[in-house]
């Protein structure tokens, strides 16, 4: 029996906008940061990294700029996607489950945004600091560390939608 998925309003908490904004600060500030070191850059920058850290391809500065691209196109895509939370697939709903769902369903998207987001800042971040030799490779104790933090929130959300 598939539950009919009413459209509610869920607001979203204090914690949640604190997080956007803060998101917001930094994506603001690393696009900053890249536009003040544009001119240093090198022509050829580390383009891909290999499961080591190491730089495994160079490719055109103008290649660092499709991560804010793709970043601003994720961050604003999950955020239209936070308003709509009847759109999304849920395990065991039921009408006497339906707001928790949701609830649960903009948490996890704010997350989920947020913490790809903050990727992509380090990622840029690094790209920057190896092409002007201030780094030698990715850090991967922080990149690995980011990913664990994404996918931890993902495996609490499926745990706690689960338990319902």
């Amino acid at each position: 029996m598939q539950v009919e998925k009413p459209k509610l309003d869920i607001p979203r908490s204090s914690v949640e906008k604190a997080f956007d904004v803060l998101v917001i600060a930094l994506f603001a500030a690393s696009l900053m940061y890249l536009v003040l070191q544009w001119n240093q850059l090198p022509d050829q920058i580390p383009a891909h990294f290999g499961a080591n850290g190491e730089v495994d391809r160079y490719g055109s500065k103008f290649e660092l700029l499709l991560l804010p691209i793709i970043g601003i196109i994720l961050w604003i895509g999950l955020f239209i996607l936070e308003k709509y939370p009847h759109t999304y697939n849920y395990f065991n709903l039921r009408p006497d489950n339906i707001e928790t769902q949701y609830r649960y369903g903009v948490i996890f998207m704010n997350v989920t945004k947020n913490i790809s987001t903050l990727l992509i800042i380090y990622i840029m971040w690094q790209m920057n600091a190896i092409a002007l030799g201030r780094a030698e490779s990715l850090n991967m104790p922080i990149f690995i560390g980011i990913l664990v933090l994404l996918f931890a929130s993902i495996g609490y959300y499926f745990y706690r939608v689960m338990k319902l």
